[in-house]
């Protein structure tokens, strides 16, 4: 019989000094609280200074000192553990291709206090393998019960904290990320990451918003807010200027805000914060439902470069009453619209929507100045609920862009016909319904791909090319030759149920014979990949080097399979086998072979592809059950 979180991890001191596994002098030492701030929300510990008085300590010294904070989740090992506490990201994006991380500095190892067994939502130290006294700085959550393992080896692992209220399902949002693919030719995480690494962001192109950071430290005056972050805040500590620390007022919270800047977040005095969790990119890339909103990504897309998402709650503000809080942003930040993700009266499935001021709730920008007016129970209130207390949905401030299809300017202005790819008098950075960009795969220099929204008054949003790296390519791969890659559309300003036609006008020289969809289809709701022949209805239609996509919204063809005014589907165009020009050989049913147009060095990366994603299958499984009788390599440590 499976037991509660709750029923199962917490042993009462008393019930320890009788088992003979403390002192009673050790039980008497209190228990506190501490906040783990990550990037995709907060986790609350229960820091057990009863049960290992030494590991806390130990713990604490880094947390007192600031080592832990911007290191990040460096393990993730699904129904195991994720590890964190070892290293810092040096800044530079792809630096981990040549090593760019550092350990931080690590204190002398803590006798080992093996007293509580690794349950579900404990935190212990990681250690080095057939030394019990070797934990330092890194440690790890106990994603599942791992006591039959982790209580049994090395002298038993010690745990030291437990998580507590909603922090494990941030902690399980973590474990669901992917990790690092480390799979040629797609990108390669550099020892000791291996494909243990969570990452928010699978496009091979790492920085500080694909990394999972976190920040470690008390929280004092009960907001949510690290005390030591708000201590390093505006003036002095004090950014309302109330000549008051911000880390000392329950209705100021000062959180970090990147660039080494801040956010300055003021509620009435009779309302007090509380709950305040600060996220970054991460937060938004992790909520993939949120890639299906027209404005999500054109904001987050620009917000990546700005000031992040923050929730909150704001208290004590009676039933139906209202509430405001005035939010900061650094100086010269101008933005113009506050999104928020959550759900709304007219939708109860939580997405994106802009918060503009409607005179009753909403957003008021001037400036850096950003004015939330909230009543509890309506929207901005993401319980929806009138109990006194306005949960604030997470969201932030951006500049909306002229050209909302997420391919950055300088990449479309880059493209053919000194920026207009489809021939219109119009560069295609200034036009939501067309979208030019470089395909991901080796091809050869400057060949651009161009889609175009054919249907008036229809948009594209999301627009970006794929890999395959988050696809089943088995199935699909064998017979066919995908040399331009996959492409990830998403229109947007459909009429619910309504028709879209997407022209992809592809390099010259490009002759597919089919184009595939992967996704769901009316019938089977698992995603599988399937010819996308047009049937009169949906369908593509190709032309030499022109593909015309037709779709309806809700039907074949749109991923969400339903009539919402969004349609959106990965796929891609490709040549059968039979007609390429063979240039190469190779196993893996002709998945290597190229055409004509395709250099060969684009064949021996589908090699590597193939045989990679097998590699990787096979190496997650083999890895877990190493990982799990603790087999160490390079002097790591690990659980």
């Amino acid at each position: 019989m499976k037991m509660s979180c709750n029923n199962r991890i917490r042993i009462p001191s008393v019930l320890l000094v009788a088992a003979g596994l403390l002192t009673a002098a050790s039980a008497t030492v209190a228990d506190f609280n501490l906040r783990m701030q990550t990037d995709l929300g907060a986790i609350d510990l229960l820091m057990l200074d009863s049960v290992a008085p030494l590991t806390v300590a130990n713990f604490m010294n880094y947390v007192n000192r600031g080592d832990y904070d911007g290191t990040f989740l460096h393990r993730s090992v699904p129904g195991f553990i994720i590890q964190g506490g070892g290293y810092i990201f040096d800044g530079i994006p792809g630096g981990f291709l040549s090593g760019g991380t550092t350990h931080i500095p690590e204190d002398p190892p803590v006798v080992n206090e093996f007293n509580l067994s690794n349950l579900r939502a404990t935190l212990s130290m990681a250690k080095l393998g057939g030394n019990p006294d070797s934990a330092t700085s890194e440690f790890f959550f106990n994603l599942a019960d791992n006591s039959a393992n982790l209580d049994a080896q090395n002298g038993g692992f010690t745990v030291f904290s437990q998580v507590t209220g909603t922090g494990m399902n941030v902690v399980d949002a973590i474990a669901t990320l992917p990790t690092c693919p480390d799979v040629a030719p797609f990108f390669v995480c550099s020892q000791p990451f291996s494909s243990a690494l969570p990452l928010a962001d699978g496009s091979g192109s790492l920085d500080d918003t694909t990394l999972i950071n976190i920040y470690v430290g008390a929280d004092g005056d009960q907001d949510g807010a690290i005390d030591r972050l708000e201590d390093a805040g505006p003036n002095g500590g004090d950014g309302n200027s109330d000549a008051v620390p911000d880390s000392l007022q329950q209705h100021v919270a000062t959180y970090p805000a990147g660039s080494g800047e801040s956010v300055v977040l003021v509620a009435p005095v009779s309302n007090p914060l509380q709950s305040l969790s600060h996220m970054d990119m991460s937060f938004y890339l992790a909520n993939p439902g949120s890639t299906y909103d027209l404005l999500t990504l054109a904001v987050a897309n620009r917000m990546k470069v700005r000031r992040g998402f923050a929730g909150y709650e704001i208290t004590g503000v009676g039933l139906n009453g209202a509430s405001t809080a005035t939010m900061t942003l650094p100086p010269g930040d101008t933005p113009d619209t506050f999104f928020n993700y959550g759900p709304t009266p007219s939708n109860a499935v939580a997405g994106w929507y802009p918060f503009d001021y409607d005179g009753t709730t909403g957003a008021q920008i001037s400036a850096n100045v950003i004015t939330l007016h909230y009543v509890d129970g309506l929207r901005g209130d993401d319980d929806l609920t009138a109990n006194g207390v306005i949960t604030v949905s997470p969201g932030g401030a951006g500049l909306v862009p002229v050209d909302m299809d997420g391919v950055d300017a300088a990449v479309e202005d880059g493209g053919p016909n000194g920026g207009d790819g489809n021939n219109d008098t119009v560069p295609d950075s200034q036009q939501g319904d067309v979208a030019t960009f470089i395909t991901v795969l080796p091809v050869p220099v400057n060949d651009y791909v161009t889609i175009e929204s054919k249907i008036a008054g229809q948009a594209l949003n999301y627009v970006r090319p794929l890999d395959g790296s988050t696809l089943n390519l088995s199935s699909v791969l064998n017979g066919f030759n995908f040399q331009q890659g996959f492409f990830e559309i998403h229109v947007t300003r459909v009429a619910p149920g309504g028709a879209a036609e997407i022209q992809i006008t592809l390099p010259q020289g490009a002759a597919p014979d089919a184009y595939f969809m992967y996704g769901p289809e009316p019938g089977n709701a698992l995603d599988h990949w399937y010819r996308f022949d047009y049937d009169g209805t949906t369908g593509a239609v190709i032309n030499g080097n022109i593909v015309t996509l037709h779709f309806v919204d809700g039907q074949r063809g749109d991923a969400d399979l339903t009539a919402n005014g969004i349609i959106a589907d990965p796929g891609g165009p490709a040549t059968a086998i039979a007609n390429a020009n063979l240039t190469t050989g190779g196993g893996g049913g002709g998945c290597s072979v190229a055409n004509q147009y395709v250099p060969v060095r684009q064949a021996g990366a589908w090699i590597l592809l193939l045989l990679g994603l097998m590699c990787l299958r096979v190496g997650r499984n083999s890895g877990r059950s190493r990982h799990a009788i603790c087999t160490h390599t390079s002097g790591q440590k690990q659980a």
